[in-house]
């Protein structure tokens, strides 16, 4: 019974081992934007415990933002701004505009606002 249990482990726990880390992509609001807008309320939000944000990027991140969602196409991502992380999702194609619409939960918004200010 005892090795029986041991391989159910081993078999469930396996795919946990060969589990690949999200990538990192990482924004700075002071170096990475040259233009930011909050939704703070709207009517049709779909999920109104979150704060739109729309950004235009510098080149340097858009080139920066391209080469990761290639890379990580298919895969898992984690956004961070200003060294806090924002959400996880995966890579459904090559973020290449200028221009990048994410959200922060209303809680952290408040927590990030002086970041985002400077």
């Amino acid at each position: 019974m005892t090795i029986r249990w041991s391989l159910f482990a081993l078999a469930w726990l396996a795919p946990l081992a060969w589990a690949e880390a999200p990538a990192k992509l990482f924004y700075t609001s002071q170096t990475d934007f040259t233009e930011m807008s909050l939704t703070l309320k709207r009517a049709d939000a779909l999920q109104p415990e979150f704060i739109e944000v729309d950004v235009t990027l510098t080149p340097q991140a858009r080139e920066r933002t391209k080469a990761l969602t290639q890379a990580a196409m298919h895969k898992q991502m984690t956004l961070y701004l200003n060294g806090r992380q924002l959400n996880t999702a995966t890579v459904h194609g090559v973020l290449s505009g200028p221009g990048l619409r994410f959200s922060i939960p209303r809680d952290q918004l408040l927590e990030m606002m002086p970041s985002l200010l400077k």
